[in-house]
């Protein structure tokens, strides 16, 4: 008898109207923070982890960039080039902007990309498809 009640408990818990509706809304407690379907997008896009990887394989030696920043929907990046380099920095860094055809493009419509050289900034340049 306590097996079928918990069994007629357990199917009348999921068709309860205030259950459906905190399991759609989400397990988080911040406002618009709903779980991700993993059915219909297992790999979502991750700007900074896209980013991150570009710059690890573009930058010459002896340069490094920051982790890439997220700040007002627009992606930043300060690349830090050694004090023996010589010519000017900012123009260097337009030629670390991607290609239009890179697949960075599908998810970032346009990124900044800061120079640190001599222990002072630089003025950025912003790469576009």
């Amino acid at each position: 008898m306590a097996a079928r009640l918990a069994l007629a408990i357990a199917v009348a818990l999921p068709l309860h109207p205030a259950l459906a509706q905190l399991d759609a809304q989400g397990k988080s407690d911040l406002p618009g923070q709903q779980s991700v379907d993993p059915e219909l997008d297992p790999f979502p896009f991750d700007g900074r982890l896209a980013l991150r990887a570009y710059f690890k394989q573009r930058l010459p030696s002896m340069w490094w960039a920051n982790e890439p920043e997220y700040n007002l929907g627009h992606y930043s990046v300060t690349v830090h080039v050694p004090d023996s380099w010589r010519g000017n920095p900012t123009s260097a860094l337009l030629a670390l902007c991607p290609h239009a055809y890179s697949n960075l493009w599908t998810g970032i419509r346009s990124f900044e990309v800061k120079a640190m050289y001599k222990n002072a900034p630089w003025p950025g340049v912003t790469c576009r498809p």
